[in-house]
């Protein structure tokens, strides 16, 4: 499936944005640069389109998931681990889906998770288009002005990415458990 979303540019950036967020557990990645390459003069049109769609299939996603999800919060509703990831999730929202746009997993789990605990749908549709954009356009840009040159360092780049939001999250949580050590 991946080669045939490959060889049709941007048809195959409309499916897999539209997909990634559902049901397609591959990086963007692997059909946008492909894209961005071949197409260089058209990157902000096809950024804008990759967006627009990962955008739409976060709706689907987060629809379905929240449809599907009744039976979970039915069941935890009361629970107050439910309501305490719930609350992080929400209170955090935007750390959260941010930090989705660095992570190895697949953004489609941050989806299922938010229409599951069916969290507010503004903040997640905020969170989504600011996740995409930061994930997408940055690797965009970098390819239209470097080109072929520039991929071994978006490999780097995600990787430094990755490790400071991993160091900012984890510096925090120490912070935080000493703090709720000390009022003990």
């Amino acid at each position: 499936m991946l080669e045939i979303l490959k060889n049709y540019g941007l048809y195959g950036i409309i499916i897999a944005s539209l997909l990634e967020a559902t049901v397609l557990p591959i990086p963007m990645e692997t059909i946008s640069i492909p894209a961005y390459l071949s197409a260089k003069e058209n990157i902000i049109y096809l950024l804008i389109i990759l967006v627009s769609f990962s955008t739409l299939g976060s709706i689907v996603g987060y629809s379905i998931w929240k449809r599907l999800g009744k039976i979970i919060r039915n069941k935890y509703r009361e629970k107050d681990i439910f309501i305490k990831i719930k609350i992080l999730y929400e209170r955090n929202i935007f750390l959260t889906l941010l930090s989705s746009a660095f992570t190895p997993i697949p953004f489609e789990a941050y989806v299922m998770v938010a229409g599951i605990l069916s969290i507010n749908f503004k903040l997640f549709l905020i969170g989504v288009v600011l996740s995409r954009i930061l994930r997408h356009f940055p690797q965009g840009l970098l390819i239209y002005f470097y080109g072929d040159k520039i991929l071994d360092n978006i490999k780097l780049y995600s990787f430094l990415i990755i490790m400071f939001i991993f160091s900012f999250n984890l510096v925090k949580y120490l912070i935080l458990k000493k703090i709720k050590a000390s009022d003990i």
